[in-house]
């Protein structure tokens, strides 16, 4: 999600103008958020080896969604979508927040579902929204995965208590009803600490790795644990991926059929138009980006101002995107 960062010059005056200032009100309209779904050709990716038919993946038709609110405003961002499947049919379960023209203290990490990936409701029995907004500050950018080791359910989530620290927390669940909240990470932003973005959290060979955004530095990072509870933040290294130009801001990490996707949100000239560009990686450590934006802003099917934080899957050869968008 969309934070004021302590930086200096342009940035910091472009990040305040746009999302939250005064100034953003005076010189132009609020911006509405929301969420659409859009389908690419796996294999031409290089995340899948083949197409193959799916009554689920066919049915997906690209467009704008309406992703129900706890604040009735149904502007919702930062969609991350786990799809299960079982005997009952496929389960898509959506963690996402509300941001109704940018308002930070409704920015509370909630639950959607959905059984065909367009139309979603809220879980009976969830807590809506799941965490209420910190006593100062606010939360933002739910990651949602489900953890191999437990079976359990694991939603990290940051909340932002600045100026002196930043929590990434884990709330972790058996059945998406009822949640424990740990502390995996407590940074003190009064010693120096980076202040972290979009956390996404993916497992693979019995190491779980954790991808965020160092919004000082503007770099992607990476944390990797043995048992994907215990993080070390001394051990936070920057992601083998080339960016040129681009300035990532959100991201997401995502398992294909052949490898693994990286979907990022970032801008090479202006914070405010942002398109969304995918890398991919055999591995998780050496990534490729494909330099041409997989979605870009300035698309006049989108009709949106910037595109931000993505998630994907990969199924039967195909890569479905539920993106998040700021428009008019």
């Amino acid at each position: 999600m969309p934070d004021r960062m302590r930086r200096s010059g342009a940035t910091v005056a472009i990040v305040l103008a746009v999302l939250a200032g005064a100034a953003c009100k005076q010189h132009r309209p609020r911006l509405r958020w929301g969420i659409g779904v859009q389908t690419f050709d796996a294999t031409a990716l290089g995340l899948a080896h083949a197409r193959s038919p799916d009554a689920f993946v066919d049915a997906i038709r690209p467009g704008r969604l309406t992703i129900p609110t706890y604040d009735g405003s149904n502007q919702a961002t930062h969609p991350d979508v786990l799809v299960e499947r079982d005997g009952a049919g496929v389960h898509v379960t959506m963690a996402m927040t509300p941001y109704p023209f940018s308002n930070a203290r409704l920015e509370n990490p909630s639950l959607v579902v959905s059984s065909d990936g367009m139309v979603f409701t809220a879980p009976a029995g969830v807590a809506a929204p799941l965490v209420p907004p910190p006593a100062k500050d606010h939360n933002n950018d739910p990651d949602l995965r489900r953890d191999p080791r437990t079976g359990e359910y694991e939603l990290l989530y940051l909340e932002a208590l600045r100026p002196e620290r930043q929590n990434l927390v884990a709330l972790r669940s058996k059945d998406k009803l009822t949640w424990t909240r740990r502390d995996a990470i407590a940074y003190d932003l009064t010693t120096g600490a980076p202040f972290m973005v979009s956390p996404a959290a993916i497992d693979d060979g019995g190491k779980t790795y954790l991808f965020y955004v160092d919004t000082v530095a503007l770099t992607l990072n990476v944390l990797v644990s043995a048992d994907g509870a215990t993080w070390d933040p001394a051990g936070a290294a920057r992601v083998k991926l080339a960016l040129g130009a681009i300035k990532p801001w959100h991201l997401d990490v995502f398992r294909g059929e052949d490898g693994f996707g990286m979907l990022i949100s970032g801008y090479d000239t202006a914070f405010e138009h942002q398109d969304l560009y995918l890398a991919t990686s055999p591995d998780l450590v050496t990534w490729t980006l494909r330099p041409a934006p997989l979605m870009a802003w300035t698309d006049p099917a989108l009709g949106v101002e910037s595109l931000y934080r993505s998630t994907g899957v990969v199924e039967h050869g195909t890569l479905i995107v539920w993106y998040a968008m700021q428009y008019p």
